[in-house]
């Protein structure tokens, strides 16, 4: 399983790129890596930021324009004589928070909940509510909102006698908004993101730090990705062990201790002034769609908001 892959699985976030080493193993060689800024110290998530921050969607955005989609797949619903239903949303706030606590890069970084619940999601675990308490969706309504046939999962094109939306009245307000809700993670960017070769020199001297500060506690990883990642916290079906609340613990400690993150904040940084400059045309016209996304959105939900 790619490392990649494995991480994903860990973490439960969206990757962001990652770049091998070149060589043998088919990677084209890297360029010379860029020069850093000042390395900031950091000692908690609220401190990491990034350059590519600000071209991500966020949690009130994405309300909101969720909201707009629902006033027009409602309106396209009562066609049918359905009335509409407002999606659930749970945990946008936490997916959001998740960007700093788990990485791909340097592993785990919760400080708050290492001691206690090790690499554990700290996120609720729960099902959006129905706010109309209507109960599950009927056949015909699921076929409305998709325009497919629930049992078969084949297009619908007719439904009461009147012609369906190729995809039904959610396709048509995705349509109206000028796309599908945007994600909040950075491997929603152009071409999945900045890659963050984990070859560079800078990050393998302070894994190796890290490293040895575990080794000393007691702990032998190579990388912190390996640390959240080790399978048998995968294998548990109890909570986390004393084992696994322990490596995190020390994981994190060891972290704090050698600036672990705040070096890997200033390598992704430079990486993403690069990747930004690069890819300047493509970023903007993805914060123009999201841009837009958000005028189409104030506008279907204001008062006489039309679909026009």
């Amino acid at each position: 399983m790619s490392r990649a892959r494995v991480l994903a699985l860990a973490l439960g976030v969206t990757a962001l790129g990652l770049a091998g080493c070149g060589g043998p193993d088919g990677h084209p060689p890297q360029a010379a890596p860029p020069a850093l800024a000042a390395v900031p110290t950091v000692t908690e998530p609220g401190q990491v930021t990034f350059p590519t921050d600000a071209y991500l969607v966020t949690p009130e955005q994405i309300r909101e324009i969720v909201r707009a989609q629902d006033a027009v797949a409602a309106r396209c619903m009562g066609e049918y004589g359905f009335a509409g239903r407002p999606t659930g949303l749970v945990g946008l706030d936490d997916m959001v928070g998740e960007r700093t606590t788990r990485s791909l890069v340097y592993g785990y970084f919760d400080v708050a909940n290492a001691a206690t619940k090790g690499y554990a999601n700290t996120a609720p675990q729960r099902l959006p509510e129905d706010p109309t308490g209507a109960g599950p969706m009927s056949a015909q309504e699921q076929t409305a909102l998709t325009g497919a046939d629930p049992a078969t999962g084949q297009p619908v094109t007719t439904l009461a006698g009147k012609p369906l939306p190729k995809g039904g009245c959610l396709q048509q307000a995705r349509d109206v908004l000028g796309g599908p809700v945007p994600n909040p993670a950075s491997g929603d960017l152009p071409d999945g993101g900045p890659k963050i070769p984990v070859s560079d020199p800078r990050l393998v001297e302070a894994f190796a730090k890290w490293s040895a500060c575990m080794k000393e506690k007691g702990f032998d990883y190579k990388e912190p990705v390996n640390a959240i990642g080790d399978p048998a916290w995968q294998r548990q079906t109890q909570g986390p062990s004393p084992q696994e609340i322990a490596t995190a613990g020390a994981d994190v400690a060891c972290k704090v201790a050698n600036n672990t993150v705040g070096i890997v904040v200033a390598v992704q940084t430079a990486y993403d002034k690069q990747y930004i400059e690069a890819n300047a045309a493509k970023l903007t016209d993805y914060r123009k769609r999201i841009d837009d996304m958000l005028r189409k959105a104030a506008q279907l939900v204001a008062p006489n908001g039309s679909q026009g």
